[in-house]
């Protein structure tokens, strides 16, 4: 009998959570294989509280063209407020290369992906609870033609059920409307987080773990010791409300943002710099009027500064044809004059002679 244990597709905890054994270079050779835009390799320090040296650019270029032979197909580089490098490529194997680094320029290093740019998260509910994630993630992958890379079971405490939802990510931005497991097609649903907010101060910009504030009262938003005598007073907008309220215009402002980040694959702070430029340059066109308006306006005080040139130069048409008229005719009366004159006489001699 053979000792050899199945290869298995991921480590398993407490059949909650499922992660994909493949390593970070072997996920990324595979999304080669499925629709993404762009994958984004972050470079940072290995000592997690260390940034890495600001090197001039023209430095870091010849450091890349030494250690990445496909160094061609990096498409962007960037030195983010963190202290890191985010190097953008759309060729896995450029990806891979940079994510094989441990040095950068004298400096150890750590590298990572962006996952939110290459993967995408759905739920599928209905999950029987003994069934191992490990087996569904095989059915999921074997009939669905997918990579998972992580599943996680909702279970809620102390509530005892058959079924579950389980949250799943695969590779790949598109996912279909269904998948199939048992037989069954199974109708998926995109996962959206929810607004995540900080326990100290309550600010829904950042998580607990990396606040510096002190702790205050989520209802009045100020520091005191004891129940809350204040009125409510959100700390996110400013409104009369506490901070929790899932009516604020702060928090609904975010769930917009989270959204916006899954359907298009972007980090939380890349979607929250998109939506607030496409805000910006919408509150510019409403506070300008539209430019049909505009149109019509020069249309129309044109119109009108040619109408009244056509006015005058027509008023002065007539009284030009008024004052030759008025001398055609004055002349012709004065001849009418002449030639009855000189009938009247001519008939005078006639009469007198005869």
């Amino acid at each position: 009998m053979s000792n050899v244990k199945p290869q298995t597709l991921g480590t398993v905890m407490n059949n909650i959570y499922f992660k994909s054994r493949k390593t970070p270079n072997e996920l990324v050779l595979h999304a080669g294989q499925k629709q993404y835009n762009e994958i984004n390799v972050i470079v940072s320090n290995a000592y997690k509280n260390k940034k890495l040296p600001h090197s001039n650019p023209f430095l870091v270029q010849a450091f890349i063209k030494q250690v990445v032979n496909r160094h061609d197909n990096i498409d962007n580089m960037k030195f983010t407020r963190q202290g890191k490098i985010l190097f953008t490529t759309k060729d896995p194997l450029c990806a891979v290369q940079l994510l094989s680094l441990t040095k950068f320029m004298e400096t150890d290093i750590s590298t990572d992906v962006i996952w939110e740019n290459i993967c995408s998260r759905f739920l599928i509910f209905d999950i029987p609870v003994n069934t191992p994630l490990e087996e569904l993630a095989k059915e999921i992958q074997e009939k669905n033609d997918m990579d998972v890379i992580e599943m996680r079971r909702f279970l809620k405490q102390n509530l005892v059920k058959d079924m579950s939802p389980v949250l799943i990510t695969v590779l790949g931005t598109t996912i279909p409307d269904e998948i199939k497991i048992w037989f069954i097609n199974q109708k998926i649903q995109h996962f959206i987080d929810r607004p995540r907010q900080c326990t100290k101060c309550h600010s829904l910009a950042h998580a607990s773990r990396i606040c510096d504030r002190t702790n205050v009262c989520f209802l009045c938003g100020e520091e005191h010791v004891g129940p809350c005598q204040g009125p409510e007073k959100c700390i996110n907008c400013k409104g009369l409300h506490n901070a929790k309220s899932t009516s604020c215009p702060a928090y609904i402002k975010e769930g917009k943002i989270l959204e916006f980040k899954c359907r298009n694959h972007i980090t939380t702070s890349e979607a929250r710099r998109v939506y607030h430029l496409q805000n910006m340059k919408y509150s510019e066109v409403v506070k300008s009027p539209p430019a049909s308006a505009e149109l019509q306006n020069t249309v129309t005080l044109k119109f009108e500064a040619l109408l009244q040139s056509v006015n005058e130069k027509f008023e002065s048409l007539i009284q030009s044809v008024n004052e030759k008229f008025e001398k055609q005719t004055a002349i012709f009366a004065e001849m009418l004059h002449k030639t009855i004159e000189s009938i009247m006489q001519n008939m005078y001699k006639i009469i007198v002679q005869s």
